[in-house]
């Protein structure tokens, strides 16, 4: 059986000379005594493109057995960027994916029912079929622990000019919003920025308190 985390590297390729980054946050509702972590992983610093993606995994893993939810930056990070320190939108230098993210629109303390994750992928299923009669590529299909992610690849846009995509993005999501979103699940317009954070595929999602009718989940590739 694949290893869930590998399956990161799917979504969210390593490429070339720009640092990857990880931030770990307390799961809102957690007693835990757990303050934020960011690390980041520049090329320079590894032997290998294998070698910094295996310290990669380790240490996503080893957070969330810590009891950490654990994100990546989705898109590219300046070569220079300071070690340890959260990344910014001014940090990004390329966009390289577009997420839908579709989750519960009511109370989100706990986690989802299964019955609301099925509801998330029905609605993805819709916007998906949309966004394919509009002449978008195929997105990856990723169950987020509590909902479903798209994602799909964009093409750089050259020169990047950051406040021109990120309206874009932002007025592409609340167009599906409006058009798809009911009373049960819909989709998130908070997630164009351009240094969003999505969780690491091969970690657990946490929130508030976990019953059988309400587990935490790990997110993975479909």
């Amino acid at each position: 059986m694949n290893d869930p985390i590998r399956d990161h590297w799917k979504v969210h390729p390593f490429e070339g000379t720009h640092p990857i980054a990880m931030r770990a946050l307390k799961p809102a509702g957690s007693t835990q005594n757990l303050y934020p972590v960011n690390k980041l992983y520049r090329p320079v610093d590894f032997e290998s493109s294998e070698a910094l993606m295996q310290q990669f995994e380790r240490d996503a893993l080893e957070l969330s057995h810590r009891g950490y939810n654990v994100y990546t930056v989705m898109n590219v990070i300046r070569e220079d960027l300071p070690a340890n320190r959260a990344v910014g939108d001014a940090d990004i230098v390329a966009r390289k994916l577009l997420l839908i993210d579709i989750d519960r629109t009511g109370d989100t303390t706990n986690p989802a029912t299964n019955e609301e994750v099925a509801a998330a992928f029905d609605l993805a299923n819709d916007v998906a079929e949309h966004l394919d009669d509009q002449g978008f590529p195929k997105p990856l299909w990723v169950h987020s622990g509590n909902g479903a992610h798209l994602y799909y690849r964009i093409q750089p846009f050259q020169p990047f000019d950051e406040a021109l995509i990120g309206t874009s993005v932002s007025a592409l999501l609340k167009g599906i919003a409006k058009r798809f979103n009911n009373e049960i699940v819909g989709v998130d317009t908070t997630v164009s920025n351009a240094s969003r954070i999505t969780k690491v595929i091969g970690t657990l999602a946490r929130k508030g308190v976990e019953s059988e009718e309400r587990p935490f989940r790990v997110a993975k590739l479909l």
